[in-house]
């Protein structure tokens, strides 16, 4: 079973850089674009770590 992980940053490049290198890692990535819609991701599919830069 893959870790889900969920990345917030409010910039576009960061968020999908990281999220590129995650997924290539094998883990499950959920992107968010600020706090309220990270915590809304985060209720909804429960990830196993997350990164805030």
């Amino acid at each position: 079973m893959m870790a889900r992980v969920l990345v917030v940053d409010d910039d576009a490049t960061v968020r999908d850089v990281v999220g590129r290198y995650l997924d290539e890692a094998g883990y499950q990535v959920d992107l968010a674009a600020d706090g309220p819609t990270g915590l809304r991701a985060a209720r909804e599919r429960a990830p196993d770590a997350s990164c805030s830069t």
